[in-house]
């Protein structure tokens, strides 16, 4: 039977539904219904009817504990966790040369994973989404059907659900509705860094009062370079529907001229034959060409940070993908242009992303609507 697609892309926000919320927060704190009423301000009634329908849907389970008091036992009492391991959801993340693709449980714990090496320029977008469909499937052989299935995008998916990339070479790409096509089943659709920013939104815990949430910069700098706004709790959707072109050069076709093939390739211009940027890296540790390279390229990065926060003025900024997590010098000298700009308050926090974070965006697009929505998917 055919499937309807929805053409919008998801949009990362914290839940708004009370079951949901609490969900998020027993996946967030692993608390207690004494600690939930106190964290969410709902009354005693709803946290009950609310845990014990996540209870009854599988998707909570009570956790008995022992909390040190100071006696010889310990009180015994009842935690709350996520559940969910008899439900599967499938996620990929397509960059611009290699895809990764995982089997998660509903609490985002992952099941099976596997790292794909597919290069999209140069094929059409049939070609690729049907090579990621057919791995996903393979993947997730022998395990439960997904409840839900997500795929994150390096390149921007427009408000309609369309990529246009000189980086992958795509014009007008309806995803969505090709994925749903090859899996026979709605496919969540997401921007790749969009859905980064969006694990910011998931691994913090809700607040009852009313004051607004931090607002933090999402950077991913690897052969797309992009970024994400999160503002009260929610990840930035532009306007237009347009990709934000803040950290882009005017004119600019293919690659990033910041990106790491790009790099790359000025190395291989001064004799440097270095084939990944964790070998340029290493060379650069003797070789001062390929580390004025590589510094090179931090400083024009921390300057494009640096521009966007003297804007927005973020708490926090986070910063991922290969040009940081494989280069700690070159982060150094991002963060240290940050910090050189008056602009810059001292209460800025920036931190690094966890080096899984692909595959973590795929995993977010695959659960946020789960996540939003929990009961509507068991």
């Amino acid at each position: 039977m055919p499937v309807t697609n929805p053409t919008q892309p998801v949009y990362f926000t914290t839940p708004l539904l009370p079951v949901a919320r609490v969900f998020h927060q027993i996946r967030a704190t692993a608390t207690d219904r004494t600690l939930l009423q106190r964290q969410l301000g709902y009354s005693q009634a709803s946290i009950t009817r609310h845990v014990g329908a996540l209870i009854n849907a599988g998707l909570v389970e009570e956790v008995r504990s022992s909390v040190d008091d100071g006696t010889k036992a310990g009180r015994p009492r009842t935690g709350l966790s996520i559940d969910g391991r008899h439900l599967t959801a499938w996620g990929a993340h397509i960059g611009v040369n290699s895809t990764e693709i995982v089997v998660s449980d509903l609490a985002g714990r992952v099941i099976r994973h596997e790292t794909l090496d597919i290069h999209v320029p140069g094929s059409t977008s049939s070609e690729i989404l049907g090579t990621v469909s057919d791995a996903l499937t393979q993947l997730g052989a022998g395990l439960p059907e997904p409840v839900n299935v997500g795929v994150a995008f390096s390149a921007h998916v427009d408000r309609d659900g369309l990529i246009t990339s000189d980086s992958y070479g795509w014009e007008n790409a309806d995803v969505g509705a090709d994925l749903s096509a090859v899996l026979g089943r709605p496919v969540s659709i997401g921007t790749g860094v969009a859905a980064m920013a969006g694990t910011e939104i998931i691994e913090s815990p809700l607040q009852a009062s009313e004051q607004p949430a931090p607002s933090t910069l999402y950077f991913y700098a690897r052969e797309v370079i992009a970024h994400a706004w999160i503002f009260n709790g929610a990840v930035h959707r532009p306007h237009t529907g347009r990709s934000p072109a803040a950290f882009h050069p005017e004119n600019s076709t293919g690659s990033h001229p910041l990106s790491t093939t790009k790099t790359l390739q000025k190395a291989h211009e001064q004799g440097i034959r270095a084939r990944s940027l964790a070998e340029l890296v290493h060379l650069g540790s003797t070789r001062p060409v390929a580390r004025k390279i590589l510094d090179d390229r931090a400083t024009a990065l921390g300057d494009a940070v640096a521009s966007a926060i003297d804007v927005v003025d973020p708490d926090t900024v986070v910063f991922a993908g290969d040009a940081f997590t494989t280069d700690p010098a070159g982060l150094r000298i991002v963060v240290e242009r940050l910090r050189s700009r008056s602009s810059v308050g001292g209460q800025l926090r920036i931190q690094r992303a966890d080096q899984h974070i692909l595959r973590t965006a795929a995993i977010q697009v695959a659960l946020h609507a789960v996540r939003q929505d929990p009961l509507s998917h068991v």
